[in-house]
This record gives structure tokens, sequence and C-alpha cells, in this order.
């Protein structure tokens, strides 16, 4: 198609097409993050003064991302995932006539380096142990305490912990359903990230079973959300917000809260990361994923075997060796020589000797 076949079309009237044609098919974690990333192209589409889509393309298209570059601090990967949005988007303007047939392909996706595609930090043991400690003994049984707990303990992901209702969680059978509630009617609201597929029952043990009875004994606020029901996790309002987990976080995992130090050397009354409202400027503070993945790799040195561990977590098995099973060969070879010698007699440890873990 040539330029001047194209029909006008302004950049935010494309956006709101898009996100009208791709309602039904996007779910709202999704359609909000393309919402975003695309709301950015539209700002700057803006700011540089044009106000036609059949205006754009290769070079306004890396005009676009070296202005997205040096004006965020996104990650490799995190451009990557914004400019294949913007690709998409582009490819329905393609399908109304609003840009040159082609132009979608000329998106400048950047090149991501393995070493930066996954994201290997993970929080140290004594970490999570101090963390809990100190919660159990001086914040037991509260909101934030049982969301580390029960994270820690099971991996689920922010949204799975959102979307729990009180009913969800049955203490005298160990298990708590996660059940995916889709925005859009009017008793609904907390969808899961893989909607119907992500549907299943968590075991619980016994200790944080306890640790939820009493949360909701004690600290559970007696309300509604929005939608009529009653989550297990609230706030005076209602359910929390994913930002409010994610402040709950902030403030727990500062080093200085749960063991009283500094891993860097900082005086407490001259840090401004001890105050609560600036608690995410701590460098060490860290939110629910790297706990998840903590907690991921934690059920696998236990010895539950991927194919289960892959269900209790709603991640495959080759996403789970991709992005969440980081531990060092020594660690996986360790983990093997265990389970051969609880396994077959022929690894087993005689009279009394120690097990030589070098090898499988």
């Amino acid at each position: 198609m040539t330029q001047t076949d194209l029909e006008p079309l302004a950049p935010q009237d494309a956006l709101d097409w898009y996100l009208e044609h791709r309602r039904d098919s996007l779910r709202t974690a999704t359609r909000r993050k393309h919402q975003s990333a695309l709301g950015t192209f539209v700002e700057w589409t803006d700011e540089v003064g044009i106000d036609d889509m059949n205006d754009i393309g290769g070079r306004q298209l890396m005009e676009f991302k070296t202005w997205r570059k040096t004006e965020s601090d996104l990650t490799v990967v995190s451009l990557n995932g914004n400019l294949a949005i913007l690709q998409r988007f582009l490819r329905f303007c393609e399908n109304v006539d609003a840009v040159p047939e082609g132009v979608a392909n000329r998106a400048p996706l950047p090149n991501v380096p393995p070493e930066e595609e996954v994201n290997d930090w993970v929080p140290a043991d004594k970490a999570v142990e101090g963390i809990r400690s100190y919660f159990r003994q001086f914040e037991y049984a509260s909101r934030r305490h049982a969301v580390f707990e029960l994270i820690a303990e099971v991996g689920l992901r922010l949204g799975g912990i959102l979307a729990i209702d009180l009913m969800d969680f049955e203490p005298e059978e160990m298990v708590i359903h996660l059940r995916h509630r889709p925005e859009g009617t009017e008793v609904y609201g907390t969808p899961l990230k893989n909607g119907r597929d992500g549907e299943r029952i968590i075991n619980i043990s016994k200790q944080l079973r306890e640790f939820l009875v009493d949360y909701v004994e004690h600290n559970r606020a007696d309300v509604v959300d929005e939608h009529g029901r009653e989550p297990l996790f609230t706030t005076p309002s209602g359910r929390p917000s994913t930002a409010t987990i994610r402040r709950d976080f902030y403030k727990m995992t500062r080093p200085c809260v749960y063991s009283g130090d500094c891993p860097h050397d900082r005086a407490v009354s001259d840090c401004e990361a001890t105050k609560n409202a600036n608690a995410a400027d701590c460098p060490d503070r860290f939110s629910t994923h790297p706990l998840r993945k903590w907690a991921i790799m934690n059920q696998l040195d236990q010895g539950m075997p991927k194919e289960l561990l892959s269900d209790r977590v709603d991640v495959s098995v080759p996403v789970l060796d991709k992005h969440y099973d980081q531990r060092t060969e020594e660690r996986k070879s360790r983990r093997r020589r265990e389970a051969l010698e609880e396994s077959l007699n022929e690894y087993a440890i005689a009279d009394g000797g120690e097990s030589d873990h070098s090898t499988d």
C-alpha cells in the first residue's frame, strides 16, 4: 500500500481502536501493560509533532527507540518487551490502513544478550530466614507476615495472592483454592495470569496453616471488596492493591529492619531508606518475585519433582528450568546424590560413612 492509499488516523485514536479490538483477547494485566507501553509511544508522537499514524516509518521508529532508551532506565529485556508490543500495534495499524504495509517489521527490536534475558538474582537463604524469624517474633500473623510466609513456602505470584478469597482457604483440609475470576462481571475482578489454566488447589504445611488461621482470627479486617467478595488478605477498606503488597515487602526486607545491620555500613540516623516512605531506596530490599524464585529453588532443593512443582507454581518445566532453577551445578549435583541415596540401594551410605557429593 502506498502513502496515498492510507487513511488518516491520529495516534491516540489508533491506540483506542487497538485496545477496543483486543479487549476480549487480552487478560486484564496484559491489557494494562499494552496500554502503558503504547501510551508512552503516543506521548512521544505528541512531543515530536506527529499527529497522523500515516507519518510513521522506519526512521521514526528508530528515533522512538533511541528516545525510549535515553529517557528511561528500562533494561534491554524491558525495552524489547515494549517494542514488541509496539510491533503488534503497528500490525493492527497496517490492517486498518493507518501505516504503510511492512512498517511493523521495521520496529527496531534490540538483541537481548543471554546474560540479560534471565534475571538470576534471588535473596540469600540467610535473608529469607532472618525476615521469617524477625516477623514471627515481633509481628506474628500480621498481613505482611502471612503473605511473606505463603510466598516463601509455596512460590505464588503476587496476582495469585491477591486473588485468594476467605472462602478459598480451607484450614481443615490444609489447602488453598486458586480460582480465576476475571474482570468484566458484577462479582469478579481477580484474574489469574494463565486464566482458567492457572486454577489449582495448593497444599500447605501445618505451620503455614496456623499462621493463616491466626491472621484471620486476630488481624484480618472483616471487610468486602468492591465486588462484594471477602478477600483473605485485607486492608481496612477492602482488598489490597499490588502496590500495597509491594510496599509491604520493601519495608520488611530492609536488612536494618530484620537484622539491625546495614550491609553497606550506613548509619541508621543518616540513611533516608530507613524511613518507610523511602524503603524502595534500600539497595537490599526486594519484592515478591525474587521471593517466589527463592521458594521454587528451595522446593527443588527439598526434592520436589519438577513435574509436580510445575503444577504447584503454574509454570511449564522448560520455563522453570530457564527462569527459576538457578542453582549452581554443584548444588544440583548434591541434591541428585541425596535423591539417589534415598531411592537406590547401591548409592546408600554404608557403615555410617559419609556420602561423596562430588559426583552423581
